[in-house]
């Protein structure tokens, strides 16, 4: 048993395994790396972003970041460009890492991703509806969840704000998966970020689905846009009321270096939840569900 720095067992469900690739293509693409890095410093707790030096080994970074605070797995978001490293990081260090692959429908080959993210043993996919043209129920999406749910595979989405200054948040409310998760009902969906300024949304969903979940992943900087004031410990009550601790997963959206593994967003929830039991979190198993295994639960994932 691996014991965090917290003093439970840990599973980040919500990161991204960024390299020297990922910043290259994105440059290559037309993106402007001081337009990003000012995005950054005003609207995240990274300061500045470091570019990833070419020569990095990101599969051994993260690993002694991962045995430096004692987590036991954590899942990384994948895109094309790092897919090979990410799986010759995966055999280097089995059992410590799950994968979810980036898909967007509207390309000729998503359905072949989701089956090569399946051959290749992820755990799931990731869909990022705010950077498309459509709904997630639009027809073009329902054969990415027909085959996810072929293989079993979470579709996890980010709907809400993002850095990404692209976005287009006319098709980022979470309510949109409600008709696929009727339809696909042995599905299970999780919702990023608790879905990242539409969190009264996300906990209407609680209500009317099944197989729809929450991540608490990253700083929640969309508190900031509430028209109302919220702590991370209010989040949580909210969240443990409407959908319970088995709808609740645990992620810290960790991704560049030198920042690493955020080990102040699982201290700070993890705190949280403290704070808030036994009113609303009625054992420690309750605190297990949400840090651990409830996202082994959702993957069938079994760490080292």
């Amino acid at each position: 048993m691996v014991v965090s720095k917290v003093g439970i067992e840990v599973v980040d469900s919500h990161a991204h395994f960024f390299t020297y690739a990922t910043i290259k293509r994105w440059l290559d693409s037309g993106g402007s790396l001081e337009r990003i890095q000012k995005r950054v410093g005003n609207l995240t707790d990274m300061g500045t972003l470091t570019v990833p030096d070419e020569t990095w080994d990101a599969g051994q970074m993260w690993i002694d970041e991962l045995d430096k605070y004692g987590i036991s797995a954590i899942g990384m978001m994948i895109s094309p460009e790092v897919w090979d490293e990410f799986n010759e990081t995966r055999k280097r260090f089995p059992g410590r890492f799950l994968g979810y692959a980036n898909i967007n429908p509207a390309e000729e080959n998503a359905i072949d991703m989701v089956k090569r993210a399946a051959k290749d043993g992820f755990q799931g996919i990731k869909l990022y509806p705010s950077s498309w043209d459509f709904h997630v129920y639009d027809e073009r999406v329902y054969p990415i969840y027909e085959e996810a749910l072929k293989h079993k595979l979470l579709a996890i989405h980010h709907f809400g704000i993002t850095i990404g200054a692209t976005a287009n948040l006319r098709y980022g409310n979470p309510l949109d998966i409600q008709k696929p998760a009727q339809d696909f009902p042995d599905l299970n969906f999780m919702i990023a970020h608790f879905g990242a300024g539409f969190f009264r949304e996300v906990l209407m969903l609680m209500y009317q689905t099944d197989n729809v979940v929450m991540d608490t992943s990253g700083s929640n900087s969309w508190m900031k846009y509430q028209p109302f004031d919220l702590t991370i410990p209010k989040i949580f009550e909210k969240a443990l009321r409407a959908g319970s601790a088995e709808r609740i997963v645990f992620g810290t959206d960790s991704s560049f270096f030198p920042r690493g593994f955020r080990f102040n967003i699982l201290e700070e929830q993890y705190n949280a939840v403290k704070s808030i039991c036994p009113q609303f979190c009625y054992s420690e198993e309750d605190v297990d569900l949400i840090f651990r295994k409830n996202i082994l639960r959702l993957t069938g994932f079994k760490p080292k």
